[in-house]
């Protein structure tokens, strides 16, 4: 574990005040039932969660405050950053000594990879094919109560009004770029895909952190280290345990494969943890420290975006007859699968519609998931083509709803407010 001990903790790191609290002890009580193992978070550890809140990308941000130092040195930022990863950093004309640095750090492996592991997580995660995209939509209901993550998305507007689902099929992309085989290997479109999106969330921080409405001494850092983190792990560690729901039988193994290509992934995009859990209980002892680094703040900003997602499921409002009649059942259902996923009291601080028996909608998956994934581990080849079938299934579904099948990965031309 490393640590910055110069970094200030945000005021909104709330861990040392939840712990002891009723609320922390329960929500600590229940993930060890789930575990079957005491979860003990130290203080130290705590402490450098509580920093790396504070902290972003060291080298992509550099690279992008050098770059927007001047105006030719913005032009050219992205373009530098693509033709190094077509051509390599020799390849790029007059490379700044932040960019170096930024390839320098992206064309070298941390000695901790193990590319066997990456490419079994790439292949766990396949499984679950494009039922995976609305769950990690509703999933982040929860983070939208949390203002270090509703503030950046309502300041941007990028997950608002009728950008909604185009930044929902952007984020689509970068789920099904990272996880085709060998898609993380130099020329892969999965390292493509997550330098870019590292790029943009270095252009993110560079146009936030000075806007008055973020207060750094409260706030820490905008897409921080700790948030990258526990994205990681929801891409990874949630779906594998939340997913078993609904039919889905991933090994611990399975699981610990997935946390492993998802650090992989976040190696490309910045992101440094002081710790990133190994093992389903480690998983579990992180999952206990974000869940009680800060303390959720329902309000207008959280409110709406949980509904401008949600809105992308209605029927057009030129709809008509069986079009409107089968667009409000599609609306219905997905209600049905955000009230499963968070629970009830998390569905209500989305102030989305009461789902009544729709909540039930999900297990209607179930058997089809059981007998799927019983035939992928006792029959010879149906592993394969399961695999083979999800991929085009995720390819079809963007190429159908994303301009051009594909993602832009650029920051809005300007804030909101």
């Amino acid at each position: 574990m490393t640590e910055t001990t110069e970094v200030p903790i945000p005021e909104i790191f709330a861990y040392f005040r939840a712990i002891d609290t009723p609320a922390g002890q329960s929500l600590k009580w229940k993930l060890e039932r789930y575990a079957k193992s005491h979860l003990e978070v130290s203080e130290e550890l705590a402490t450098a969660f509580g920093r790396a809140m504070n902290t972003g990308d060291r080298l992509g941000d550099a690279y992008i405050d050098a770059a927007f130092a001047s105006p030719k040195g913005k032009s050219r930022a992205r373009k530098d950053v693509e033709q190094a990863l077509v051509g390599g950093i020799d390849s790029v004309k007059d490379p700044s000594a932040e960019l170096i640095a930024l390839f320098d750090q992206i064309d070298t492996d941390p000695e901790w990879v193990d590319w066997a592991k990456v490419e079994h997580g790439a292949e766990v995660f396949r499984r679950y094919g494009k039922e995976l995209y609305p769950f990690f939509g509703m999933a982040t209901f929860n983070a939208y109560g949390l203002e270090t993550v509703a503030k950046p998305l309502a300041l941007t507007g990028a997950y608002t009004g009728g950008s909604a689902f185009g930044r929902f099929l952007e984020t689509s992309r970068l789920w099904t770029d990272t996880t085709e085989p060998g898609a993380m290997r130099p020329g892969g479109v999965g390292r493509r895909s997550a330098v870019f999106v590292r790029t943009l969330h270095s252009m993110i921080r560079h146009t936030l952190l000075p806007h008055p409405e973020w207060d750094r001494a409260e706030l820490g850092m905008p897409i921080s280290q700790f948030a990258q983190t526990g994205t990681l792990l929801l891409s990874s560690f949630g779906p594998g345990m939340q997913l078993k729901l609904l039919g889905y039988r991933p090994t611990d193994g399975d699981i610990e494969a997935m946390m492993h290509h998802w650090r992989y992934v976040g190696h490309l995009m910045g992101v440094e943890p002081p710790w990133y859990p190994e093992t389903v209980t480690e998983g579990f002892k992180a999952n206990l420290l974000m869940g009680l680094a800060e303390a959720p703040k329902i309000d207008g900003d959280s409110q709406e975006l949980c509904r401008s997602f949600m809105d992308t499921y209605l029927p057009p409002e030129d709809a008509r007859g069986v079009r409107q009649f089968y667009g409000r059942l599609r609306y219905k259902a997905q209600l049905g699968h955000a009230r499963f996923y968070l629970g009830q009291e998390g569905y209500e601080g989305t102030g989305l519609p009461d789902a009544g028996l729709w909540r039930f909608a999900p297990l209607a998956r179930f058997p089809g998931n059981v007998t799927r994934e019983t035939l992928r581990r006792n029959v010879p080849g149906v592993a394969g083509w399961i695999d083979q079938t999800h991929r085009r299934h995720r390819h079809e579904f963007l190429n159908s709803n994303l301009e051009g099948g594909e993602a832009k990965f650029t920051p809005v031309d300007k804030l909101t407010r």
